[in-house]
């Protein structure tokens, strides 16, 4: 017999559903962020005023390429080591407590929007697991209610179960000092930014490999 025959059958209601394919989301703040938040701020703007950038799902805004993690920085090392540490932790029981394999990180970038910037949507896979870093968002902290303006979004990859209440996107407010945690094939985008101030970002990817031999 199938595993929904069974389940069905030993369950006190037979229509109580099973909550199939849940996707989870990390976020946490990094403590001892904030004296380092301006001059981390600093670096990066620095970076974007002497390297004119790639294009990836960014539109009218900064994406940094290779010299992001070839600058060297105290501040962002801090940060990066931070974020891998936090994903261990978080992901610890989904991967046997790294009994074999461990975490690592695979890339990072800096982001950086001013007025009308934005992120189209897209996902990171083949990467494993991917996160974003809020360095500085201004005000949109404080957005009114029902306003986006440069949060993110993480996309549904099953509309059509709209009528159990789990058709809806998932925004998720920006502040300094968060991360999100979440998997890389996980469609998001970030919603125009509409004001002067900047909002300044570092994404990153993480992966799983085996365990190295020590």
């Amino acid at each position: 017999m199938g595993a929904g025959y069974d389940h069905t059958m030993s369950t006190p209601d037979p229509f109580a559903p099973i909550a199939l394919f849940p996707l989870p989301i990390f976020p946490t703040v990094l403590a001892g962020f904030e004296p380092r938040q301006a001059k981390m701020l600093e670096e990066i703007l620095e970076l974007r005023a002497n390297y004119p950038g790639v294009r990836r799902s960014n539109r009218n805004a900064w994406h940094s390429g290779e010299e992001f993690l070839n600058h060297p920085s105290e501040h962002i090392a801090w940060m990066l080591q931070k974020v891998v540490k936090f994903g261990t932790l978080a992901l610890a029981k989904y991967y046997d407590n790294w009994a074999t394999t461990e975490l690592g990180l695979a890339g990072a970038w800096a982001n950086v929007l001013g007025n009308g910037g934005w992120n189209a949507p897209h996902h990171h896979f083949p990467l494993h697991w991917s996160g974003v870093f809020y360095v500085s968002v201004g005000s949109m902290a404080n957005n009114p209610p029902g306003d986006p303006s440069g949060h993110i979004e993480f996309l549904n990859p099953t509309p059509w179960l709209s009528p159990m209440g789990q058709g809806g996107n998932f925004v998720y407010p920006p502040k300094p000092g968060l991360t999100i945690l979440f998997p890389s094939s996980l469609y998001h985008f970030v919603h125009p930014h509409f004001t002067d101030e900047l909002r300044v970002s570092v994404a990153y990817n993480l992966v799983i490999t085996p365990k190295r031999r020590t």
